[in-house]
Order: structure tokens, then sequence, then C-alpha cells
């Protein structure tokens, strides 16, 4: 196995001395690689094997993303893998899980910057996912676990910073959704910012939600609003008040709205939402 994953990356480095259009047919290569190293990951059932193939899928992100041409790529065809680029082509986030003993997800991650360069940082959560609070801000060896399924631009205090939706499961009966921000701070990356206003002039660095898995959950973004729109969730019955395994959707929505020229996102209760 790991003899076969050496040449695998050993394949993706000749990227490294290939011209433009020739890196972009390779890729299609890179995307079949990628695809046998998630499939293995996938059926393989040995908790170390599928460290092992994780850390290759790490080590050929590691290669690939240095290449320019890799940012406008978008892996489409490699099962089990999202990507999300910013509508500005500075910033691509990929993310992966895969089962670690038959119930518990194990979340991972890369996020590749456009700067002077292309700058790669890797994002390895901890065996398994936990739930981070709302006003911590987390770095990215430390990091909560997710699968980022959207990513918007933004201007807050610090400059250029991003919001990212995304989706995790830290066991069978509860599943969490977040509004994030990602950041830097002196090259350093950074999640979480206090720019969601719950209430007049308190601030939220992230917005979790946590509700039963068996449900699901609306969160989008509505642009013609500037509004980030989800389902407001509550107990099944005040009996199970705080306990987010019995929270599901309650027919109403909930919204942050960026007015103009504020950097911040200020939260609305009980908004109309066009089902159209």
């Amino acid at each position: 196995m790991k003899t076969f994953l050496k040449y695998v990356v050993a394949g993706i480095c000749v990227l490294a001395f290939l011209p433009l259009s020739a890196q972009k047919r390779s890729f299609s290569e890179c995307e079949m690689r990628l695809n046998m190293l998630f499939s293995h990951l996938k059926r393989d059932t040995v908790a170390e094997n599928k460290r092992c193939i994780n850390d290759s899928i790490y080590d050929v992100f590691s290669e690939i993303l240095q290449h320019e041409v890799s940012l406008e790529y978008d892996f489409k065809n490699t099962a089990g893998l999202k990507k999300v680029v910013s509508s500005d082509k500075h910033i691509a986030v990929y993310s992966w899980c895969y089962v670690v003993d038959g119930e518990r997800l194990a979340f991972n991650g890369v996020v590749q910057r456009r700067a002077k360069g292309m700058e790669v940082y890797p994002l390895k959560s901890q065996l398994e996912a936990y739930v981070p609070t709302d006003n911590q801000v987390i770095d990215a060896e430390n990091w909560y676990g997710a699968l980022y399924f959207d990513i918007f631009p933004f201007r807050s205090k610090q400059g250029k910073t991003y919001v990212l939706l995304g989706w995790s499961q830290n066991n069978r009966y509860l599943t969490m959704k977040t509004i994030d921000v990602l950041w830097f701070d002196n090259g350093k990356l950074r999640f979480g910012l206090p720019v969601f206003e719950m209430l007049k002039n308190e601030f939220l660095a992230r917005v979790v939600f946590q509700y039963n898995s068996e449900v699901s959950m609306t969160l989008l973004y509505e642009p013609q609003n500037r509004r980030f729109v989800f389902d407001h969730l509550a107990p099944v019955n005040s009996g199970f008040v705080g306990d987010y395994r019995y929270y599901a959707p309650d027919s109403s929505y909930d919204a942050y709205k960026k007015k103009t020229l504020q950097r911040k996102w200020v939260f609305y209760k009980n908004v109309d939402v066009d089902n159209n």
C-alpha cells in the first residue's frame, strides 16, 4: 500500500515541469489518481490504512495546489471532495471526510490562497469533529472539522475576509452547520471573527447550528438581499431545551443581513422567505 501511494505522489510531482497547457491536461490525470485514493479511503476498513491513505491525499494536494492553474480546476469528478472558490479567485477551500470506525467521521481540508505565489494551508481536525464555541478564534492546527459548501468575500475591519458555510457531524444523532469567517493574521490562517451582531453591540465570532441528524436544515445566501437565511431551530417540546439532538426547524426563518457600507452582519428574526 505505501509503495503504491509513493508512486501516486511521484506522478503528481511531474506537474512542476510541465508548461501551462500540459498542466491543464494533466489535471485530469491527477484527478484520476485522487479518485483512486478516495476510493481506497472509503473501502478500507483498517484505521491505520485509512490514516496512511489520507496522509497521501494531503501529499498530493500539497504538490498540485502550488500551481496556479489548480485554482481554476473544479475537481468535479473527484468523488468525496468538496471544493469552493471565492468570487475574487483568491481563495479555494477543499474539504473531505471519511468514516473512522463505522460511526465517527474524520474531517480534513486544505485552504489554497493566491498571494505573491500560491500558498497552501492544511486543515487537520482531531480524531473526531468537535463543536466550536461562538466566540473563539481557531487556527488551522485546531480546526473543528467541516465540509464547506459555499464561500463569500467580505470586507471587515481586518480587511478582506471570507464567510464560509459548513456542515459537520460528530455523532450519529447530531448535525452541525456553521457560518464562519476565514481570515489571515500576519500570514496565519484563522477561523472566527466577531462580525455577527446577535444583539445590539453583542457580536459572535461564528454562528453555530445544532440539530437532529434525521432532519434537514436550510442555510443559504440570498445575494439580492445581501443576507444569510436559515431555518429557525427549536426543541420538539419544552422538555428538551438545550438538548440539540431534539432540535428541528419550526417553519420560521431568521437571517443575518449586511447593510450597505457596514462591516458586520446583523441578526433578523422571523424574516419573509420567497420559497419559489
